[in-house]
């Protein structure tokens, strides 16, 4: 009984090693992935381009940037992946947002559990005016009163 004991203890532990090398070996690769994107981004800059500096396509919007920073990298990844084809009664959440840029820009959630407070400004500046508008979470005071 004591041998089955140990066998079973012994396959445990090589259960968990095996997890976890798994799980290492997975982060790893998503981190060189995520690096190998913004490097792409960085390093080649958007071809279709006119020469006012922007325009519009059936994809999005085409701004024309002198250079590309790997922060701006990670937040035009996450505009379109949260906003490009999100659902009009059901939005991301600002704290779901937050945290898939905390992730990505691999910073450091607040004490609380929160996101950073650098990756809640960014959700909140690449949420949508018109969602901004219509949450009454914002109160814009015209520009003539500011």
């Amino acid at each position: 009984m004591a041998m089955k004991d140990q066998q079973l203890c012994e396959l445990r532990r090589a259960l968990a090693h095996s997890a976890t090398v798994h799980y290492s070996f997975e982060d790893r690769l998503q981190r060189e992935l995520e690096s190998l994107r913004i490097a792409m981004l960085v390093d080649n800059p958007l071809d279709e381009r006119d020469e006012a500096g922007g325009g519009s396509t059936a994809e999005g919007i085409v701004v024309r940037l002198p250079y590309m920073t790997s922060i701006l990298s990670v937040l035009f990844d996450a505009m379109h992946t949260f906003w490009a084809e999100c659902d009009h009664d059901h939005f991301p959440k600002s704290a779901t947002v937050a945290r898939a840029i905390d992730e990505r820009l691999g910073l450091s959630s607040q004490a609380n559990g929160e996101a950073s407070r650098s990756a809640q400004a960014y959700a909140s500046a690449i949420r949508p005016d018109w969602i901004k508008e219509g949450d009454n979470r914002h109160h814009c005071r015209p520009a003539g009163m500011r």
